[in-house]
């Protein structure tokens, strides 16, 4: 695994000049991995690639490389292979696609290709893989040159193409990558393989998988049980349907299985099970930012009666106990909220203006609840430049005028705000580490709304927002089963 991720010399037989080729933008980037002291393109047919020496063969190299990546057609990957264990060489990846997923010529093809492999000593990521990566040294075999933002997320995929999708959309949501590894066919090295890799990675903290089918499904169970104990592991798995389960093992030969099985397994391991990677990336930054609640009640704070209903819904359709707030607390919140408020949980704010700050605090001190849900209110002076352009017109008359205007005013009153909203975020954040108690925040971003001080406030305090309230009460609901668990041993 070690010469798989942190390799210093890299071949690509394959490597290429022209762009529209798998080999071009692999060697590219192995090129451009700042820890790769050596690259050797392999390529019979030109001198050079991508201003590199060029070698007819891994037969020709000056030294055995540390891994080595196999992008060639599939009818030429035994050879390939049968060239690399002749000299010796440890690990390697095959892009190729064709093979086992593809038919019995293919099936054969990957058989040989294993053997050939495992009698050498050498060990194999793939075939019909999209590449991997590492963050932590810059070292890439994606074709493609998308941004990755280092973080502490391990992905490993059973897809390559939608393995893209599950890095975009991860990316687009602000998640940050440590290791990715597309598995493809898994002709020697499993899911399970990478899992109990990344179980002892320090740069990963969550272990997030695509999984369509799994090979070695008692040994995933053995593995995952004891892992999730300390980090957790958070899937999106496909082939529920005949339909699924048919689509899996045509794309990549995967065993799909009972569905049932599969529940029950991941139940007894520990395992989060989401059904969309929006619910996968939700799920992986609520682990890595929020505390873990001790039971299930919640409180809900919202800014309106619709808000509340919705949330209270969405919670105890998923096993959340909107429970009953303390006399202290509605002592306190009577303080703070006109009469008309509900005295109850959820707590409706009644529009009162600039209070959800001054609610959180007593909500969070409440013995009788574990965690808070909040509907609206949070970050909303991040919008400050649709406020300025929302200005009323009247304002903008008096502008000139040699007296503080009115567009003055406001401009004052939303300056004073934002530097309120900024100490509150801090406090919250404070506030979250003295009671272990989780805070989910409903709320819409926009792209104004991603580039001012409070966002970068909430960022910085390990704070996301999330679309819906049905969302955010789905992550609090997969904190409290994954709490449970863990507070079991």
């Amino acid at each position: 695994m070690d010469l798989i991720y942190n390799p210093e010399s890299v071949a690509v037989v394959g490597a290429s000049n022209d762009l529209s080729k798998w080999g071009a933008g692999i060697f590219a980037r192995v090129l451009n991995s700042p820890t790769v002291k050596r690259a050797y393109p392999i390529n019979n047919r030109v001198d050079e690639v991508q201003g590199t020496k060029a070698y007819p063969s891994i037969k020709d190299l000056p030294e055995i490389p540390d891994f080595i990546a196999i992008v060639v057609p599939y009818p030429g990957v035994p050879d390939v292979v049968r060239d690399c264990v002749a000299m010796g060489i440890k690990a390697g990846l095959i892009i190729t696609a064709g093979l086992g997923e593809a038919g019995p010529e293919g099936v054969a093809l990957e058989r040989e290709i294993l053997t050939t492999a495992s009698e050498g000593g050498m060990r194999l990521v793939g075939p019909n893989c999209m590449g991997h990566f590492n963050t932590a040294n810059d070292f890439s075999t994606l074709r493609m040159g998308m941004p990755i933002a280092k973080g502490e997320v391990g992905v490993i995929s059973q897809s390559g193409g939608f393995a893209m999708h599950i890095l975009r959309c991860g990316t687009e949501m602000g998640a940050g990558f440590s290791k990715f590894v597309s598995v493809g066919n898994e002709a020697d090295l499993h899911f399970e393989d990478f899992l109990e890799y990344y179980a002892q990675d320090e740069e990963t903290r969550v272990i997030t998988g695509y999984i369509e089918g799994l090979r070695k499904g008692r040994r995933f169970l053995e593995l995952a049980s004891e892992i999730t104990k300390k980090k957790p592991i958070v899937v999106v798995k496909v082939g529920k349907t005949k339909a699924g389960t048919k689509a899996a093992r045509s794309h990549t030969s995967a065993i799909a299985g009972s569905d049932v099985i599969y529940n029950a397994m991941f139940k007894q391991a520990g395992v989060i099970r989401v059904n969309e990677v929006e619910e996968l990336f939700d799920v992986a930054s609520a682990l890595l930012e929020q505390p873990l609640p001790k039971g299930n009640r919640v409180g809900v704070l919202t800014g309106g009666g619709g808000f509340g209903c919705v949330a209270s819904d969405a919670c105890e359709e998923l096993g959340l106990d909107v429970a009953a707030l303390s006399p202290y607390t509605i002592e306190k919140l009577n303080a703070i909220l006109p009469d008309r408020w509900p005295h109850a949980n959820p707590v409706d704010t009644v529009a009162s203006g600039w209070v959800t700050y001054p609610c959180i605090w007593p909500l969070l001190e409440d013995e009788n609840l574990d965690a808070l849900i909040i509907v609206g209110g949070i970050g909303q002076m991040g919008m400050i430049s649709r406020m300025r352009a929302q200005m009323p017109a009247f304002m903008q008359q008096h502008a000139d005028s040699d007296s503080p205007s009115m567009a003055e005013q406001f401009e004052q009153m939303l300056k004073t705000r934002q530097e309120q909203e900024l100490r509150d975020i801090d406090i919250l954040s404070e506030y979250m580490k003295k009671y272990q108690k989780p805070v989910i925040i409903y709320g819409r971003t926009s792209e104004d709304m991603k580039s001012s001080p409070v966002y970068s406030r909430l960022r910085e305090n390990s704070l996301s927002m999330y679309p819906t309230p049905e969302r955010a009460a789905r992550v609090l609901a997969h904190l409290v089963q994954y709490s449970r668990y863990v507070n079991h041993f």
